[in-house]
């Protein structure tokens, strides 16, 4: 097995969704334990870019732990992040999710596309601008994109990188900066989460800059 491959899975499926069911369980999180299920047969048979061909799922469980490991104990917040791109990817309508008015918006939000008559650039802009002022979508928003940034270097080439570094720079990045200010009280997870994502933006973008 090659060094790429071998570090690209891991953590197994099978730990992260015991990790998510196990501490939805102790909390009584019950919309997180129906969006869970939901997303698990939405995502049936779908796969993360990659040499290892792994299942979808792995990128919605591994946020989900990521937010258990930052103390975000949150029913609708947990949800969220496992639904997070069902509309998007799945063809599902935000009034199917089987989850409270909260955690249904929050994915809404997070649900990009392009509007008739709209450039693909006026729509990114305009799906970014709609994220930091719901303090759900907020948060998955950073944990979806501190996941893909590290797991971007199985998926991408080296140009689509370079791309996706600029555009979290761009728009993600002030959606950190409006959740530190306006939501104080997950300061220690914010700043763990910018920690990580900056540190791998920087570290990725000067290796990435040394090989072209």
């Amino acid at each position: 097995m090659k060094e790429s491959e071998s570090y690209e899975h891991f953590i197994k499926v099978e730990t992260l969704r015991e990790e998510v069911q196990r501490t939805a369980a102790a909390h009584g999180f019950q919309q997180t334990l129906d969006a869970l299920s939901f997303a698990e047969r939405c995502h049936a048979g779908q796969k993360r870019k990659g040499p290892a061909r792994l299942p979808y799922i792995i990128h919605p469980l591994t946020m989900a732990s990521h937010a258990i490991s930052l103390g975000l104990l949150e029913d609708d917040l947990l949800a969220a992040i496992l639904l997070h791109d069902t509309c998007e990817d799945c063809g599902i309508l935000p009034e199917e999710l089987p989850v409270r008015p909260a955690a249904r918006e929050a994915v809404r939000l997070l649900s990009f596309s392009v509007l008739p008559g709209e450039e693909r650039a006026a729509a990114k802009k305009r799906y970014f601008a709609q994220i930091p002022a719901n303090r759900i979508a907020a948060i998955t928003k950073l944990l979806d994109r501190c996941n893909n940034l590290s797991y971007m270097v199985y998926g991408f080439s080296k140009e689509k990188m370079l791309d996706y570094i600029d555009e979290t720079k761009r728009y993600v990045i002030p959606i950190l900066q409006y959740a530190k200010e306006h939501y104080r009280e997950y300061g220690n997870a914010l700043f763990l989460i910018n920690y990580q994502m900056c540190s791998l933006l920087n570290s990725i973008q000067v290796l990435l800059e040394r090989s072209l």
